[in-house]
């Protein structure tokens, strides 16, 4: 649809992946959880969705990278770079997106799930990517955001989820801020299982034991990132949307 591009290619699978299960801490606290999102993007007419849902999780706390849209189109030919397929315009892997960010040191590295894994893993550490099949129901969400499965399917798609929810996962999607909710929409955990069960795939950062140095240099650089992502916050309105 006009100014609705896709562009996610299913990952194949990998034995190498690491189990977002084996990373996700028990929850113990709240039922519901919505992480600080970032500017909502817009991906336009480009099938840069792989790129732009990472740029998204990259501007979400607790990371924040500042990423702005020329950043998540540069993602994207990362991604068709490491593929051997330059400036091809055919859509991306999750796996791919997420090893261009692992390559750019912006996460440690990433891990692979299920919903129910999806699920836990926001509510206890943070954002994550899905990919998934786009049907045409899902272009248009209703007056409260939702959004449900309807028609044929008309490609793949990436997008970040911020929020949890007893009832409801809640997406920042890559299609500006008219779309949903200022830009936001929302999908029933079960109704996301329905579709998850058709080739979906969903991708954490996740960090791996001992692996952050100890030098004086990165203490300096690691409080360098850390004031930097305050200040942008400060400057910045603040997002969380739960509708």
């Amino acid at each position: 649809m006009d100014g609705m591009a896709l562009g996610r290619l299913p990952s194949p699978p990998d034995i190498r992946d690491y189990r977002m299960a084996d990373y996700t801490p028990p929850v113990a606290g709240p039922s519901e959880r919505f992480w600080e999102v970032g500017p909502v993007l817009n991906q336009g007419s480009t099938p840069h969705c792989v790129g732009f849902s990472f740029a998204n999780w990259g501007n979400t706390l607790p990371v924040d990278d500042g990423f702005e849209e020329k950043d998540a189109h540069a993602i994207y030919y990362d991604c068709k770079n490491a593929e051997g397929r330059p400036g091809e315009e055919e859509g991306s892997t999750v796996r791919m997106g997420a090893k261009v960010m692992k390559r750019r040191g912006r996460i440690n590295t990433y891990a692979f799930g299920s919903v129910d894994d999806a699920h836990r893993f926001i509510l206890s550490s943070g954002p994550v990517v899905f990919g998934i099949d786009w049907f045409v129901g899902l272009y248009t969400p209703d007056a409260n955001g939702i959004i449900v499965p309807s028609g044929q399917q008309d490609g793949g798609h990436a997008i970040m989820a911020y929020g949890a929810t007893p009832e409801f996962c809640y997406f920042q999607n890559s299609w500006g801020e008219s779309w949903g909710k200022q830009g936001c929409c929302k999908i029933r955990w079960e109704v996301l299982s329905e579709i998850f069960s058709h080739g979906g795939e969903v991708c954490a950062a996740v960090e791996l034991p001992a692996t952050r140095g100890n030098s004086l240099m990165d203490h300096v650089e690691a409080f360098a990132d850390d004031f930097g992502r305050a200040a942008r916050r400060l400057l910045a309105p603040q997002r969380s949307p739960k509708f």
